[in-house]
């Protein structure tokens, strides 16, 4: 299989390489950037220099019957950050192809098949039915769109019995998790060793099969959405044997979970109003297996309008009741709380609020903008500059804060530090 990939990545390159000799729509996004780490409390390091390149293809085929869009991922680090690349410093063969997927018109049907990314829900920041693609459990910034969602292999059928309403179908056979390096995470507390092996699957071939479908309704007064969904879970549990004393070795697997939801929104006076709802079910509703992730609720409210002066503001606060918290009569405390820290699901009750703030200045050229999360008792911040050399080519900068000390949890997810970035950007 690892081959395999290998080879369909340097085609993939060589493919792209040859794309604006006959690509009907041609585009593309050239950088480079650096992150460097500012937290307080440890040494500097160099985080990060990406050269990346992402090209893009689509067009039409057999006089308009069918539609097809490609694009990739291709960057190198001189840097070679093992969370993302091989040790050359390149990318992995199996995260340079981003999307590649064809689309048949058919009376009221649009079929899909390919590799695809699919984004259902209506809220902007962490909706809670965006659930059909993998993400990357790594991200320097929370917002960088070049390190999230991961497309999946799929088919996908739009049906639209009239103009107000639409009811969609994704089958995906070969669920892409999420991405984590391939490592193991040691552990010896209180004289118990224990060892979490990591994979990095490209793709769920032993527990696949996920299925989504949504109906949705607009019209001029409200939007409507409504989601169901039985599917592998992306981010991994922990295969845990609880009828022994807890050590050796601990690997992870990828279990089902059922999601029931819906999405509402409207607008008066200027002020949009959006809210979501999903009910999830994990394999594990009674809450006694502790390597396996709870049931939860999960609400997101958001509201976006324009303040004095022009700035566009939105903020999502978002709930979370964790069904059958803490149920396991294990007597593992210390590893309980890794494994919520891990699942972000460190209490019964979970609440935090997203801000977001944004204006340009000097005739579009100059845009700054303002991520704030609050998460008792943490802060976040995260400033955003961005100016326009000409109309293709922009510099960009912007930081990544969290108040108090890098997490001590060892299956924590993702970044811990604080960090900058500085980015030259050619977009065509």
């Amino acid at each position: 299989m690892k081959k395999l990939l290998k080879q369909a990545g340097f085609g993939a390159i060589f493919f792209f390489m040859l794309i604006p000799l006959f690509a009907v729509d041609f585009q593309g996004i050239l950088f480079t950037d650096y992150y460097g780490d500012i937290e307080l409390s440890t040494s500097y390091n160099n985080i990060r220099n990406r050269y990346y390149f992402q090209p893009t293809v689509s067009g039409h085929l057999f006089d308009y019957a069918v539609k097809y869009h490609l694009s990739a991922n291709l960057f190198f680090d001189p840097l070679g950050n093992p969370s993302l690349y091989n040790a050359d410093n390149f990318i992995k063969p199996e995260n340079i192809l981003k999307e590649a997927y064809l689309t048949i018109p058919l009376w009221n049907f649009d079929l899909s098949l390919g590799q695809k990314l699919v984004s259902p829900g209506m809220a902007d920041v962490f909706s809670p039915l965006n659930i059909i693609n993998g993400e990357y459990a790594y991200k320097l910034s929370l917002d960088d769109p070049y390190d999230s969602k991961r497309a999946d292999l799929m088919v996908h059928l739009q049906y639209y019995p009239n103009f107000d309403d639409s009811i969609q179908f994704v089958y995906v056979p070969f669920p892409r998790p999420d991405y984590e390096d391939t490592k193991t995470v040691t552990m010896d507390p209180t004289g118990i060793d224990v060892n979490f092996h990591f994979g990095s699957d490209p793709y769920l071939t032993d527990n696949g099969h996920s299925f989504f479908i949504s109906y949705n309704h607009m019209s001029p007064g409200f939007d409507l959405q409504l989601d169901y969904a039985w599917y592998t879970e992306q981010t991994p549990d922990f295969d845990l044997d609880q009828n022994a004393p807890l050590s050796g070795s601990v690997s992870t697997l990828y279990t089902k979970k059922h999601t029931f939801g819906g999405a509402y929104s409207t607008s008066f006076n200027g002020i949009a109003l959006v809210e979501e709802l999903a009910v999830n079910l994990t394999e594990d509703f009674a809450g006694t297996d502790i390597g396996i992730k709870n049931s939860d609720i999960t609400l997101n409210s958001q509201i976006t309008g324009t303040l004095y002066g022009g700035v566009f503001a939105q903020l999502n606060l978002i709930y979370q009741y964790v069904i059958n918290f803490n149920q396991s009569d294990e007597n593992f405390s210390m590893f309980i709380k890794e494994f919520n820290s891990y699942f972000n699901q460190p209490q019964q009750h979970i609440a935090f609020a997203i801000a977001h703030f944004h204006k340009s200045f000097l005739r579009e050229k100059l845009y700054l903008a303002l991520n704030v999360a609050y998460l008792h008792p943490e802060l976040y911040i995260a400033p955003r500059v961005s100016y326009a050399l000409s109309d293709k080519m922009k510099i960009e900068t912007g930081a990544d804060i969290k108040t108090g000390e890098p997490s001590e949890y060892t299956l924590a997810r993702g970044n811990l530090s604080d960090n900058y970035y500085i980015r030259l950007k050619y977009q065509f």
